[in-house]
């Protein structure tokens, strides 16, 4: 049956009205919430310090039970200390508005273009903190890359966690800092089904000066007989939850879904290393949508929920505040679709995500990976810089400050950024750059001196499967 409109289909009178009219207006698009970046504690970066600040941590002292002799003095303690480091870094991205075309376009672009950069601006430095948490929390977890036996240069998918030592061991190692691996401060690592100590010594990246892509790991001794994608772990490598068991990404499978049990089990072990919560008083669970679906699924879930079909929980299809979390619905926890280049197999520069999504590291083959992640207070720190002290007093040529954007209801964090709006300097002058910039760094700090061999302690991952 054709469609008519209510306009006469009388071909006189049709000829006499506009069709197709265009709105004058653009419609916001879909946009996920600036939740990762919240995560980070701001922090000043003081003045005249250089483009790189030193933080030092310290462990404890150890515990003395033994009652002393009579007539003799208590022998001197001594702690142990641990620092890392933060690198002043410059992002920004600029848009060019034709003003000819602004005016005469169905809506003004000149804003629209300053909005859709804003947006661009909270979710760049979004997944930046995105990408430090979760390579944090994968740190010292990777796979062998083709099948290796017997030697000392293994290729492995991923780097992080395996550039940097700190041993306060050996004589010439590293006491404080964690720094780069070599002969005199190696790596310990475990390698294949067995197991099999060994140590790091060196490494080189694929794409130079990078310290989480692929590359290739030296070893002090010949590995042993590695099938492709055996498992390559570090001593100090981040704890996780892997539900169904195992210790790679390949371990996990189709029926390997999220559970109250793994995150108890998350929860735990934060309780027993003594991580604090956040100042809400609660640790802070972000879960992607498809992961937080499969809780539902849960049998423990569904019993703690027995005859309340009216709870929030089902109403709203919402988690809230569970076993000691705040549970935050995150559609940029990583997958294929938020993780460029978007295929969920290339490792990507311009997003450096340091995990695999899909195992076997194939994604017609491999299962999808879910990763849920746990963070604790003092995680994460953001040191930025003053951008209004870069203006001196020549001024600047436009229009410098903060921008507030709001996108389908939803504020976008964009703290610290500076917007930047440049007057027009070609010839005709019609051309406007509008630009965002930050200045700063994410560090994440690391509790090796205090529990167990675990470098990053305020962080753990839930690997899951669909």
């Amino acid at each position: 049956m054709p469609d008519f409109s209510t306009i006469s289909q009388d071909p006189t009178v049709r000829s006499l009205v506009q069709d197709g009219l265009l709105e004058r207006a653009f419609h916001d698009a879909l946009f996920p919430r600036m939740l990762f970046r919240g995560e980070a504690m701001p922090q000043l970066w003081p003045n005249n310090v250089g483009d790189s600040m030193v933080f030092t941590g310290v462990g404890l002292v150890a515990p003395k039970m033994r009652p002393l002799q009579p007539g003799s003095d208590p022998a001197p303690s001594t702690y142990q200390a641990e620092q890392w480091s933060a690198t002043l870094q410059q992002y920004a991205d600029s848009i060019d508005t034709h003003m000819p075309s602004s005016i005469t376009a169905i809506a003004n672009l000149f804003l629209r273009n300053a909005q859709q950069l804003g947006l661009s601006s909270g979710q760049s430095l979004n997944r930046m903190v995105r990408d430090r948490l979760f390579n944090a929390a994968g740190s010292g977890s990777t796979v062998a890359d083709g099948a290796q036996n017997n030697v000392t240069t293994l290729r492995v998918k991923r780097l992080a966690g395996f550039t940097r030592a700190r041993r306060p061991d050996l004589a010439a190692g590293s006491p404080v800092q964690f720094s780069t691996v070599s002969t005199n401060n190696p790596l310990k690592v475990l390698l294949g089904t067995a197991l099999t100590a060994n140590t790091v010594t060196g490494y080189s990246p694929d794409n130079p000066g990078d310290e989480v892509g692929p590359g290739t790991l030296t070893l002090s001794a010949g590995s042993p007989n590695l099938a492709d994608r055996a498992a390559v772990l570090a001593v100090d490598r981040t704890s996780a939850v892997y539900v169904g068991g195992g210790n790679r990404t390949d371990d996990i499978g189709t029926t390997d879904l999220l559970t109250l049990a793994a995150i108890r089990t998350a929860v735990a072990r934060f309780w027993q290393q003594n991580v604090p919560e956040m100042p809400d008083g609660r640790f802070h669970l972000h879960v992607d949508p498809t992961a937080q679906a499969q809780i539902f699924a849960d049998d423990e879930f569904q019993r703690l929920l027995t005859s309340l079909p009216d709870y929030f929980m089902y109403k709203q299809f919402a988690l809230g505040e569970l076993l000691g979390t705040v549970v935050f619905r995150n559609s940029e926890n990583p997958l294929p679709e938020t993780v460029a280049p978007n295929d969920g197999v290339t490792f990507s520069l311009d997003d450096p995500f340091a995990g695999e999504l899909y195992s076997n590291g194939s994604a017609t083959t491999g299962v999808r990976i879910h990763r849920t992640l746990l963070v604790a207070q003092g995680s994460i720190y953001e040191y930025y810089q003053d951008l209004g002290a870069l203006i001196t007093e020549a001024g600047v040529t436009g229009k410098v400050g903060q921008s507030t954007i709001n996108n389908n209801g939803i504020e976008v964090n964009t703290d610290r950024i500076q917007l930047i709006i440049r007057s027009p300097l070609n010839r005709l002058q019609d051309l406007v750059s509008t630009s965002w910039k930050f200045i700063g760094d994410w560090p994440v700090r690391t509790d090796a001196t205090v529990g167990d061999a675990a470098r990053y302690k305020r962080l753990v991952q839930i690997l899951t499967g669909e």
